[in-house]
């Protein structure tokens, strides 16, 4: 048992290492993970604080950058998991499948490698929020770091389930994108939505990371009143959505991902 627990801890370190070392190789991912950022936030999200933000009746910046920590996590979880479709088109994925390890511990190894590089976006996003108003005190910080492991195991969930169906490495890259795309603007990352009606409001609901995010403004506003008017549910409903999905998609996705290859 002692022996397994071992091998199976060292397949999870080897495949996470090998991620990082070939994001920290890669100067267009590290300028990535600060243009996004600079974009979202600091551009497009600046632009709506300054027209529609003062009439939230709530810090609107800060209000933004929470979410935008959320929708980093998701962008760049998805684009590493990704990854593991150009594994499998270069055939190093089945290389690592003939080893006796679980393939629970590949997608772990793949998830921790990824959220490296989520966790260089992530404090991107604090400087860009910083430079435009936004602020964190030193305890939501830490409340936020503290849950964000939870955040990058969902979106890593998700990316999982969608490279465990798709066969080429630029069709996955796409999908990612366009459904990261699609919960940035419809799961209020940058937008209130928990007035939403109708087929909007179903839509919204339907998207992991507006759990997610929810989740994480819930902690942030739990001890300054007013959480009622950003959420749309209390932190634990949240929290049990996420863990209940996530454990779907995990299984799911690596039920997918080696069928797929036993399949070529």
């Amino acid at each position: 048992m002692k022996n397994k627990f071992l091998r199976e801890t060292n397949a999870v370190i080897t495949l996470a290492m090998r991620d990082i070392t070939l994001f920290l190789k890669s100067p267009a991912k590290l300028i990535q993970s600060f243009i996004m950022p600079v974009m979202f936030l600091g551009m497009f999200g600046g632009q709506l604080s300054q027209n529609m933000g003062r009439n939230m009746g709530f810090d609107f910046n800060t209000f933004m950058l929470v979410g935008m920590l959320v929708q980093g996590l998701f962008m760049i979880m998805g684009t590493g998991i990704a990854s593991l479709v150009e594994d499998r088109r270069t055939d190093f994925t089945q290389e690592i499948l003939v080893s006796p390890v679980s393939r629970y511990s590949i997608i772990l190894g793949k998830i921790l490698g990824s959220a490296f590089a989520g966790y260089i976006t992530f404090f991107f996003t604090i400087l860009v929020g910083y430079c435009i108003g936004a602020r964190l005190s030193v305890p939501q910080l830490l409340t936020l770091l503290a849950f964000s492991p939870l955040v990058c195991l969902a979106a890593g969930s998700l990316g999982v389930v969608c490279v465990g169906f798709i066969e080429k490495a630029s069709t996955a890259g796409i999908v990612i994108m366009m459904l990261t795309m699609a919960q940035t603007f419809l799961s209020g990352a940058l937008i209130p939505v928990n007035h939403s009606t109708g087929i909007m409001a179903v839509i919204n609901r339907l998207l992991p990371m507006t759990y997610c995010i929810d989740f994480m403004r819930g902690l942030f506003y739990s001890g300054l009143g007013g959480g009622a008017a950003v959420t749309l549910h209390r932190p634990p409903v949240d929290l049990l959505i996420i863990l209940v999905s996530t454990a779907v998609f995990l299984a799911v996705g690596t039920a997918g991902f080696v069928r797929a290859q036993k399949n070529p």
